[in-house]
């Protein structure tokens, strides 16, 4: 026998011997690799994902509501919002601060209901989105929508959206609602010969703030502070820019001889802009002759500007 015929009778031999071992193994590996292409080769599945959370800030990363204190945050914005819902008014108005009583509702309960019955005509469901922190004073939108399970309702949804306020008093968690945020106290005042003006409190929405000042004449001629072109006859300085009092347009400021009168001006400020107001400018205060509808230069017996720091 040559040595090519005893090499294939080896083999023959072998393959008698171990065929069945060698197909088993290769199935093995065969089913394993056409397993992993399988794997590689399948669609990923799309998993359901969101990075909702109501107590990050939308305006604030970074400044968020601390832990400890969202559990009670959301407690009770979730009981006010029940309250409301069930038309319990007088439990709902006890969760307000007393500024936002006094400020927004006059603190008449009967203003109060009105709002309530407007925005909660039928049962609704919420959902709330921390918007921005500053001073210790939480800043929610809240969106009110029909409860369609409950309502039954199939179209014509009823979506309502405001901002309310978390405010952690000494005497528990108080909410302020329709944008308002709070008041401050300021009682400054500045004088000169002609006029003493004090700026009292200032009311403090989301987006504005108003101002109540008193004005004194201590003169016997007429004081024109804005006439009804408004403008910027009174402005807000806030160090990098002015912002014109909105309400002055149409509605002059005349204080008469020996008068004291106390008028609100209300300015674009928002509350969580990180800006301290300076002053208020009077910048066109006009001691009159006469008191007139038609107001010209020989009336206007002196003209200057004048201001009062607030900060």
């Amino acid at each position: 026998m040559n040595v090519n015929s005893k090499i294939t009778l080896s083999v023959v031999n072998f393959f008698r011997k171990y065929g069945k071992v060698i197909l088993i193994v290769f199935a093995i590996w065969l089913a394993v690799f056409l397993f992993n292409r399988y794997l590689k080769n399948k669609p990923k599945e799309l998993k359901a994902t969101s990075s909702y959370n109501p107590n990050n800030p939308i305006m604030d990363e970074g400044r968020d509501v601390p832990k400890k204190e969202i559990e009670n945050v959301n407690n009770t914005i979730d009981k006010y919002f029940n309250y409301c819902n069930a038309k319990e008014y007088e439990s709902a108005f006890d969760m307000l601060t007393n500024d936002c009583k006094n400020c927004t509702f006059n603190n008449s309960i009967d203003e109060f209901k009105q709002y309530i019955d407007e925005i909660y005509a039928s049962s609704k469901i919420y959902h709330i989105q921390n918007y921005s922190n500053t001073k210790n004073i939480y800043i929610y939108d809240i969106t009110i929508l029909d409860d369609i399970v409950a309502t039954g309702t199939t179209g014509d949804y009823q979506t309502y959206k405001e901002k309310i306020s978390v405010h952690n008093l000494d005497s528990g968690i108080k909410l302020s609602v329709l944008g308002y945020v709070g008041k401050t106290t300021l009682g400054r005042e500045a004088e000169d010969d002609n006029m003493k003006i004090k700026v009292l409190h200032k009311n403090v929405s989301y987006s504005m703030e108003e101002y109540t000042i008193e004005i004194r004449n201590k003169i016997d001629r007429y004081i024109l502070l804005s006439d009804d072109i408004g403008g910027d006859q009174i402005t807000l300085n806030l160090g990098n820019q002015f912002r014109r009092a909105l309400n002055t347009t149409n509605n002059s400021i005349f204080i008469y001889p020996g008068q004291t009168k106390t008028v609100k001006l209300l300015f674009t400020k928002y509350f969580d802009d990180g800006v301290i107001p300076e002053e208020i400018n009077f910048n066109n205060v006009r001691i009159l002759s006469k008191l007139s509808s038609d107001i010209t230069n020989e009336d206007i017996l002196k003209s200057y500007s004048f201001n009062v720091k607030i900060k």
